[in-house]
């Protein structure tokens, strides 16, 4: 069944290879799409995603968004002190670099510069071992020309910000994140005298229990991050894509592999009439389909995890190796499906007809 089903390939090449062709091309953009969501979906919420954080504590009336909750500081110390749960501040700024006259969009996390929150430092210093008023931040800053040691401007606090650590994979709403303290939290955000958090963070799942603050409720990670502005929208609009192509894929490749076996009708009688069943007849067009898809679906994923190196540093691109597997095995069963919708011409096959056919 394998030899018959290789050597028709080569005999055919030019048909078997303009399907392999176009697997090849549709599976490559499946994983490019995929790999623009996964690249988006980080850009967007990866210091959510990258929080040692089980569970945040965030108030009913805030729609589950991040930004719009708000928990007063004594509620939040108080929570901190009694519960062990972590203050978490949240929210966007423009800074000015003097150095280079240029603007920065930031978005400052207030964080306990000792508590379970602090990102990992790639270069520099933590936020307890810097001076006051200094700040970590996600490593996209040095494309900006940002580096350790220079001076970031907030006008409407009048405050001056030190660039003391750098870490990476800290990325909120598409602008990079800095972390601060709670005291510098506190300069940088009181208005009318009150200081106001965002979220109360447990990072264990035994202590996201009860109400720590009224007219709050406990959301998971995965739900913060889907609230976060254009989260959703972007990833249901590629992931619509997706599918479409999927779709797409599955009448494609059946159209090809009806009309391959159509084209081979007078074949397939000869070959009934010395014998063969429909199931060996089948099986050998299912082979078919199999060899052509691991090996399009195995080069397209390939050229997908290449394309990482080709594409420019700020277009947001990931590769999930996991999410690449799956997507490998909708393809291949949509292409096995696409092969058995076709087999309907083996099955109607007339051997009678073909012995009895002029060429």
């Amino acid at each position: 069944m394998l030899s018959l089903s290789i050597k028709e390939m080569k005999f055919f090449k030019l048909k078997y290879l303009l399907v392999a062709f176009i697997l090849f091309f549709t599976a490559s953009l499946v994983f490019i799409i995929n790999g623009l969501a996964n690249g988006l979906s980080l850009d967007n919420a990866s210091s959510v995603k990258n929080m040692n954080a089980d569970s945040f504590y965030m108030k009913t009336d805030a729609e589950q968004r991040l930004d719009r909750s708000k928990i007063s500081e004594a509620e939040a110390l108080q929570a901190q002190s009694k519960h062990g749960l972590e203050p978490l501040g949240v929210q966007m700024f423009s800074l000015k670099e003097k150095a280079h006259d240029q603007t920065i969009d930031l978005t400052f996390m207030g964080i306990r510069e000792e508590g379970e929150l602090h990102p990992k430092i790639l270069e520099g210093q933590t936020l307890k071992k810097a001076d006051p008023l200094s700040i970590v931040a996600d490593q996209s800053l040095k494309e900006e020309g940002i580096k350790l040691g220079d001076k970031l401007y907030e006008e409407t606090s009048g405050l001056t910000f030190t660039v003391a650590g750098f870490t990476n994979g800290q990325t909120y709403s598409h602008t990079p994140v800095a972390f601060i303290n709670l005291k510098s939290w506190a300069q940088l955000t009181e208005r009318n005298n009150k200081v106001y958090y965002n979220a109360l963070v447990a990072t264990a799942e035994e202590q996201a229990t009860g109400k720590p603050v009224k007219n709050g409720q406990w959301l998971l990670k995965e739900e913060v991050m889907k609230s976060i502005p254009g989260f959703e929208a972007e990833q249901s609009s590629l992931y619509m894509m997706l599918g479409f192509l999927l779709v797409i894929t599955v009448f494609i490749l059946t159209a090809f592999f009806y009309i391959i076996t159509g084209q081979k009708m007078n074949q397939f009688g000869i070959l009934k009439a010395i014998g063969s069943r429909n199931s060996f007849l089948i099986g050998t067009t299912i082979i078919q389909a199999l060899l052509l898809s691991i090996i399009s679906i195995g080069l397209a994923a390939g050229f997908a995890i290449f394309m990482t190196t080709l594409l420019p540093e700020g277009i947001p691109y990931v590769i999930d190796m996991t999410n690449t597997m799956m997507l490998a095995g909708i393809l291949l069963a949509v292409a096995l499906i696409g092969s058995l919708i076709s087999s309907f011409n083996i099955v109607q096959a007339d051997p009678i007809e073909a012995m009895g056919r002029v060429e």
